[in-house]
């Protein structure tokens, strides 16, 4: 089947369409987008003005060569609807009004990527100001165009209606009028059609029915700050009449979205902002009412781009308390989901974007002293760590221990815990005897290490003339840069670690954190972007090549399975891609579903999940939801999954209601090594991981996998489903 030119050259065209629509409320939803240019289609013209400047806008900044990627999510096309909206609902059609009409949405074009360019320099949103300005200027030109003619369209709404959908529409519109609401439900209706300049029920019904299809946590904010504002004015004792007059609250409903649960990951602390905006919102709205009445002018969303502009910036400027309330790094387009992903990701990929740095030794060693210690971590020295090496009973010596060479840390290797420079260097202090102190030179020899700016490591009583580094010598993570020692106020060998932000040898500690280890008390665990606590045996992680080679995908690479269920036989493939942000994923050509991944030295992660749940593709996403690339018999990793995963749609949808203040369901993963073996061909290894779904504490569902690594590959997954058991095999 042919494809036309256009859905070549633009594969995602009615996409770009849709979203912008939906993007006034900063969604990307398909059916939400559906709804709103129904609503929009209500004022048949406006209607058609408004679709007219989209493919204006969206055309053009395909044409010109801006970001695809923006243009489908709709980025460069929402503020030119709303201007072709305005001029639909103002002036009547004719021909001079659709020639205006197409050069102010390429007008409001160049707005939109002017202030983008301003305004992304300091990580802020242009939101409707190229709106405002467009229907602004096209406003106070109309004064001296005698083609456009004024609409009289509104004033005769019944017929209008009957036009549009004849007595059934008229009939449907006059119950909704007649319906006995009280009257800031009816205000918060009329305001959220406004939006879209319909200022009827039926219309604001409608995009509410989109708002909780798209997020139920939107839904939520915007009526809360819509009754927070009809409170206030209540209170206050301010004309409520602001409210009813063009329905201008659509203000705060906009602003309760956006720094909400949009801009701001959703919780408690968003929501007091959320409260707090309003007073401001309302002394906007009355004060820009008088100031732009005098030039004949509505001050429609000026008030809410100047508060949340205002206050995003405020928050990027914070020096503490950066996570109270957390922006959105990665914006997802719905609340819910930078919520969960915000909950999971935090921890789980915490890492990335952090100077990589690693335990400085090999092997196990426990923690004999840890932040806050007991006997010399204090105060501003607070954030170190001591490290010893112990045997199977718990001992750091062998025989009396009366010599330095029955310590089982003395003389080891010390190792560089990162890529960086030499910085500083001590390396002439005598080791103390066993039990001795030199509260002379109290650091003993010590190697400062530089690995960016604001980051050093201090190593300290290392063993003398043992460096092998000297000052301004790059070393690589991992190199041996001395021996474990016991040189200035050291009892007894140990190897003392600290970060800190000044190069001098002493310097106050930093709290820093450990990219990654291993710790092992009964059984194994693997700890991401974590300090270790007092007592820990811990380790670097082994990366094992068999699984390093694995789980490593380019872009392109296909994975083929042969699919066997209930003696059925059939063939699957996956495709590795990367997208414009150089975001990895696979990709099922089948289903179109996606799962984006991350590879660092140590482990494989999946992080997000789009597309249909059917797929089996979400089963590998479930089931190999984050493999550790090392082997050891017992190693046991617990990790948590987006709720938006959820298997249970009607519990995830009131979950979603309640999740930024409290959270009932839970999607936990637990992955364990059981089997690891070397065949006379090749070395095997075995994973096998479950995933439960919990409401309350209670397991509501159970999915269990086992995957298969041989030949340098990922070989063979069993997935058991409910009554389901579907194995895969690797087509090599």
């Amino acid at each position: 089947m042919k494809q036309n030119r256009l859905s070549i050259l633009f594969p995602l065209f009615m996409q770009s369409i849709t979203n912008s629509y939906t993007q006034i409320f900063f969604a990307k939803n398909r059916v939400m987008g559906i709804l709103i240019i129904l609503v929009t289609m209500f004022d048949l013209h406006a209607g058609i003005s408004g679709l007219v400047a989209v493919l204006t806008a969206n055309i053009a900044a395909y044409l010109i060569g801006f970001n695809r990627q923006q243009i489908t999510n709709g980025l460069y096309g929402f503020n030119a609807l709303l201007v072709g909206l305005g001029l639909g609902v103002y002036f009547q059609p004719n021909l001079s009004f659709f020639i205006i009409l197409i050069f102010i949405a390429l007008l409001t074009l160049l707005l939109t990527v002017t202030l983008e360019g301003v305004l992304y320099k300091y990580g802020l949103p242009y939101l409707s100001l190229p709106f405002l300005i467009a229907i602004w200027v096209i406003t106070l030109s109309s004064r001296q165009i005698t083609h456009l003619e004024l609409s009289e369209r509104g004033i005769y709404t019944l017929n209008e209606m009957y036009a549009l959908g004849g007595l059934p529409m008229l009939r449907l519109y006059e119950w909704f009028n007649a319906l006995d609401w009280a009257l800031p439900v009816k205000i918060y209706f009329r305001s959220l059609g406004a939006i879209f300049f319909q200022y009827h029920l039926f219309a604001g019904l409608l995009i509410a029915i989109g708002l909780i299809i798209w997020s139920r946590q939107a839904f939520l904010f915007s009526i809360i700050g819509f009754a927070g504002a009809y409170i206030f004015y209540e209170i206050v004792g301010a004309n409520i009449d602001e409210l009813n007059y063009s329905y201008i609250g659509f203000n705060f409903i906009l602003t309760a979205i956006a720094i909400g649960g949009f801009f701001v990951v959703p919780s408690l602390l968003s929501l007091l902002w959320t409260l707090i905006t309003i007073p401001i919102l309302a002394f906007l709205i009355t004060s820009g009412t008088a100031i732009l009445h005098t030039f004949q002018l509505s001050v429609f969303s000026l008030p809410f781009n100047l508060v949340v502009i205002l206050l995003l910036y405020t928050f990027k400027l914070r020096e503490r308390y950066t996570d109270r309330p957390s922006l959105v790094v990665y914006q997802q387009f719905n609340p819910e989901k930078n919520l969960y992903a915000k909950l999971i990701n935090q921890s789980r990929l915490a890492q990335f974007g952090k100077i990589p740095v690693k335990l400085p030794f090999q092997g196990f060693w426990k923690v004999t002293q840890g932040i806050e210690g007991a006997h010399t971590h204090q105060k501003g020295w607070r954030y170190a760590w001591d490290f010893e090496l112990v045997d199977d009973d718990g001992k750091t010596y062998k025989d009396a221990g009366l010599a330095l060479d029955d310590y089982y840390c003395y003389n080891k290797p010390v190792l560089a815990p990162g890529d960086g420079y030499i910085y500083d260097i001590e390396d002439t202090i005598p080791d103390n005897e066993v039990g001795g102190f030199n509260l002379k030179n109290n650091w003993g020899n010590s190697i400062v290490m530089s690995h960016a700016t604001g980051l050093f490591s201090q190593l300290s009583h290392l063993k003398e003339k043992s460096i092998l580094v000297q000052k301004g010598q790059y070393v690589r993570k991992g190199e041996q840069i001395a021996s474990c020692g016991n040189s200035g106020r050291s009892p007894y060998p140990h190897l003392h670690f600290q970060f800190q932000n000044s190069p001098e040898i002493g310097a106050h500690t930093l709290a820093y954190s450990f990219t990654s280890y291993l710790s092992k008390n009964g059984q194994i665990n693997f700890h991401s972007l974590a300090q270790p606590l007092l007592n820990e045996m811990v380790s670097n992680n082994q990366i094992n090549d068999l699984l390093d080679k694995a789980l490593h995908f380019i872009p392109g690479q296909e994975l083929k399975f042969t699919v066997t269920e209930n003696n059925k036989i059939s063939t699957i493939t996956w495709l590795s891609e990367t997208d414009i942000y150089n975001f990895t994923y696979f990709i099922c050509p089948e289903t179109g579903a996606k799962a984006y991944f991350v590879r660092t030295p140590d482990s494989f992660y999946f992080t997000q999940y789009e597309g249909d749940k059917s797929s089996l593709l979400y089963n590998f996403y479930l089931g190999a939801y984050q493999i550790i690339i090392g082997v050891y018999p017992g190693l046991v990793i617990e990790d948590h999954f987006p709720l938006s995963l959820f298997p249970n749609p009607i519990m995830r949808i009131i979950q979603d209601f309640t999740a930024p203040f409290y959270r009932f369901l839970e999607a936990n993963y637990h992955i364990e090594y059981k089997k690891i073996k070397n065949s006379i061909d090749s070395e095997v290894i075995q994973v096998h991981s479950e995933v439960k779904f919990s409401i309350f504490g209670k397991t509501n569902a159970r999915r269990n996998y086992a995957i298969e690594f041989r030949n340098n590959q990922l070989y063979r997954m069993t997935m058991l489903i409910n009554d389901r058991k579907i194995d895969l095999e690797r087509v090599l």
